[in-house]
């Protein structure tokens, strides 16, 4: 399992909050969207929101990006959404690297 850092963007027109068919796919869809992911095999780690930058941010933790990718089209995300997928890591992570390289532990 890897950790995925899902970007989404939508434009002002496909924002749920003014397109009423994408708010309707938003409040029949997201409160299942955990229950979907978890049938996946993906778990969800925290999902953020930027409403005027019409953005979001969201982690999660499954086997692989097309898993996140099938995802994002199974739930209909990408129905409005330009998604990008990007395996992340926690910056811990980062700092224990920087330590693997200068031989330290």
């Amino acid at each position: 399992m890897g950790m995925y850092g899902v970007f989404g963007e939508h434009t002002i027109d496909g924002c749920p909050l003014n397109n009423k068919e994408n708010r309707m796919a938003v409040i029949e869809g997201g409160p299942l969207f955990k229950q979907v992911a978890e049938s996946a095999g993906v778990k969800v780690l925290s999902q953020y929101h930027s409403g005027l930058e019409h953005t979001f941010l969201w982690v999660l933790d499954a086997k692989d990006a097309q898993t996140v990718e099938t995802l994002m089209i199974q739930t209909g995300i990408a129905k409005f959404n330009a998604v990008k997928i990007v395996p992340v890591f926690t910056f811990e992570d980062v700092i224990e690297k920087c330590k693997m390289i200068e031989g330290r532990s």
